[in-house]
């Protein structure tokens, strides 16, 4: 359960209205159920793209929410080229089926979009970082008429080429996590095998070790995806 704008489960006790608790199938993990949220996330920016299949689509950022939006395009039947920084990352986005990569310090994402897509480039763009340049590049390179879905948190304001967007006509869209459809999208998704997990899975900590996890988090940065706190049952 997520504690945003409510209170969350990082408590001993916490209370949900019936008709939003959304059974999980009886051989889900509870790894697998722990990633139905952030599943979520990816499957609702997808959602908010306006449709993905057939298309091109590039996600810039291969972080957990960038890999899982690369991978819920992939799987509604787009065409995803994923970038990122890390190559620790895109290996890991590479595991989970996302074949067409680019380290933005080795190549172009110019170049990387021509390799990939040819001269049409992509229709659909996920920013997923939240820097200014990625929200450049995307900008940039996009096709006539695009969308692209700020996704990335930002925390300082990026600069836009607002006469670029209206020169080629660019849709720029916001998303921010997610609807009860969209967690049983993501559940459907994890449970059919189509949005692979276990990549993403970096370690576990038991609960009296909580803060130790997030230490753990920032002190190992891209070389992490997720992390675990398990309770123990009583």
């Amino acid at each position: 359960m997520e504690g945003f704008q409510a209170p969350g489960c990082a408590q001993e006790l916490w209370v949900a209205k019936v008709d939003m608790i959304i059974p999980l199938p009886e051989d889900f993990s509870y790894e697998q159920g722990a990633m139905v949220e952030p599943v979520s996330v990816a499957v609702h920016a997808v959602r908010r793209a306006g449709g993905v299949e057939g298309k091109n689509v590039a996600v810039l950022g291969a972080g957990p929410i960038g890999n899982l939006v690369a991978q819920v395009a992939h799987a509604g039947g787009a065409k995803v080229l994923i970038t990122d920084v890390s190559d620790f990352r895109l290996d890991l986005a590479r595991q989970c089926g996302l074949e067409n990569t680019c380290n933005p310090n080795n190549e172009s994402l110019k170049e990387a979009v021509l390799r990939t897509f040819g001269p049409q480039s992509f229709k659909v763009g996920f920013e997923c970082v939240g820097i200014e340049a990625t929200m450049t590049d995307a900008i940039e390179n996009i096709a006539k008429g695009g969308t692209i879905v700020v996704v990335g948190v930002f925390g300082d304001k990026p600069r836009v080429d607002m006469g670029l967007v209206q020169n080629n006509e660019l849709n720029l869209v916001g998303t921010l996590m997610y609807q009860k459809e969209d967690y049983l999208k993501a559940v459907e998704l994890i449970s059919s095998g189509k949005v692979q997990l276990s990549p993403l899975m970096s370690k576990h900590y038991p609960m009296d070790e909580y803060l130790e996890a997030y230490r753990f988090i920032d002190q190992a940065r891209d070389k992490v995806m997720k992390v675990f706190i398990d309770i123990a049952p009583n």
